[in-house]
């Protein structure tokens, strides 16, 4: 009777060391690739073309986009602090700390031909978000959370996204 005991706890310690050692292989490669280039959007990422790099536990992601014409100017600009929690082979779960800046300066001809509109504010936000690795090199992520909005003035949910290209 010792002799079953003592070999199932052998089978069960080998069987556990080798699930580890797959886990880690599984990490090794979702954590291959550092850098990252997509599209994100988001009410405290900001939104537009999409950077992120994230070595290995923490990591930073910038949004930019730019946009003029003869009549407005836009500019959202956002930097996001992102923290993995669990990192699996096809998903990673993380804690995100968003800060968005939007600026928009907007002409209007029919009161005079020198009169403007800037709206300009300041969002963050805080919370958790998925990243799906959807092929090898290509990864869809949703996030959510609590954001403070247009200069601190108002207080709700946020829901960030963004897809990107893996190197």
């Amino acid at each position: 009777m010792k002799s079953g005991f003592l070999t199932l706890l052998l089978f069960l310690f080998l069987f556990n060391q080798t699930l580890s050692g797959q886990e880690q292989a599984d990490t090794a490669k979702s954590t291959k690739f550092k850098h990252a280039l997509g599209f994100g959007a988001g009410f405290t990422t900001g939104y537009g073309l999409s950077y992120r790099f994230i070595p290995k536990k923490f990591g930073v992601q910038a949004n930019f986009a730019p946009y003029k014409d003869s009549y407005n100017t836009s500019l959202s600009i956002g930097i996001t602090f992102l923290y993995k929690l669990i990192e699996t082979r096809f998903t990673n779960f993380f804690l995100y700390q968003g800060n968005h800046y939007f600026y928009h300066k907007e002409k209007y001809y029919y009161d005079n031909p020198e009169s403007y509109e800037v709206n300009k504010f300041f969002s963050n936000g805080l919370g958790v978000g998925i990243e799906f690795i959807i092929l090898k090199r290509l990864s869809f992520n949703l996030m959510g959370g609590y954001s403070v909005r247009d200069n601190f003035n108002k207080i709700n949910f946020t829901g960030e996204t963004g897809l990107y290209f893996r190197f």
